[in-house]
């Protein structure tokens, strides 16, 4: 981990990127409440739209390296061969009344002890499938023997939200959803007593995403980035990174309450995301958070790439 003393003598050259920054409400759009902290600060700033879909911190580092989520991972792979990749994101989740609610990821606790424990659970079960669940450090990484068809929602859109209730897209979409409730039923009848005994919510199940096909591994490109998510640490290195990319709960653990905030600051949100820069004559009135002269997402990774 990165200490905040550290951060705070570079934070001028950096590039503060907050995934799920913004939340809808009846309004519109307006901030986390794990970003209230810096509330005054960043309502102060030039605002600067554009469209874009959800990202988690993994898949947004692989948008900005031109590659896929899972190719990050099976890049780090020392043994066994693979037709297909997925990333495979733990979760809890609560039943309601009408539907089944994912815990947000930056609040799901999860170490290289607990990836370790899920593959020791899970592959008798995945080898029938011609699959195995390798960790990545903390991260999971399914490998499958054969491709599977299917094109279920990334893991951004299912943390914090509803867990899909329909098959996905894909001539495999129906066995897909079977091989997750297979998992589900694994997690339910042997919970992780070392996760019970540190005082953490129980594992859920494992939500697989970003298929990719294995490619020239050599060829991806990679940048130094500041992170406390779990599964980009496994495939970044923070040494002398100007990136932080992270999700609102886990902010605090990289600059605290009092210290400066980078120069520029990217906050995601549904559908939109707002490029926050220091104006030249700061605005002191009410700032809202509704997105105005919405630009396109090239643009967004385009000033990004230039910053980063």
């Amino acid at each position: 981990m990165q200490c905040a003393a550290y951060w705070s003598h570079k934070l001028n050259q950096s590039l503060l990127i907050v995934t799920h920054g913004l939340i809808s409400n009846q309004d519109g759009l307006t901030l986390h409440p794990d970003l209230f902290l810096w509330q005054s600060s960043l309502s102060k700033r030039k605002q600067q739209w554009f469209q874009t879909p959800s990202y988690n911190p993994l898949a947004l580092y692989a948008e900005l390296v031109n590659t896929k989520p899972a190719l990050l991972l099976a890049s780090k792979l020392t043994e066994g061969s693979a037709r297909q990749y997925w990333v495979a994101s733990p979760y809890n989740a609560q039943l309601s009344r009408d539907a089944v609610r994912v815990m947000p990821e930056g609040m799901m606790p999860w170490c290289e002890a607990d990836a370790a424990w899920a593959c020791e659970l899970l592959n008798p079960l995945l080898a029938e499938e011609g699959m195995q669940l390798y960790a990545i450090g903390s991260a999971l990484l399914l490998a499958c023997d054969k491709p599977l068809d299917a094109c279920p929602a990334v893991f951004a859109d299912i943390a914090g939200k509803n867990l899909p209730n329909r098959h996905p897209e894909g001539a495999n979409g129906g066995h897909f959803m079977r091989l997750m409730s297979e998992v589900q039923m694994m997690f339910k009848q042997s919970p992780a007593p070392h996760r019970r005994t540190r005082g953490e919510v129980d594992v859920h199940g494992l939500w697989f995403w970003g298929a990719c096909e294995p490619c020239d591994l050599e060829s991806l490109s990679v940048k130094t980035i500041a992170t406390r998510d779990s599964f980009l640490r496994a495939v970044v290195d923070a040494k002398d990174a100007n990136i932080i990319i992270t999700e609102p709960e886990q902010l605090s653990e990289l600059i605290q309450q009092g210290n400066g905030l980078p120069k520029n600051i990217v906050l995601f949100g549904g559908e939109h995301v707002v490029l926050l820069k220091k104006a030249i004559l700061p605005k002191f009135s009410k700032r809202n958070w509704l997105p105005k002269a919405v630009k396109n997402q090239s643009e967004l990774l385009l000033l990004l790439s230039k910053q980063s």
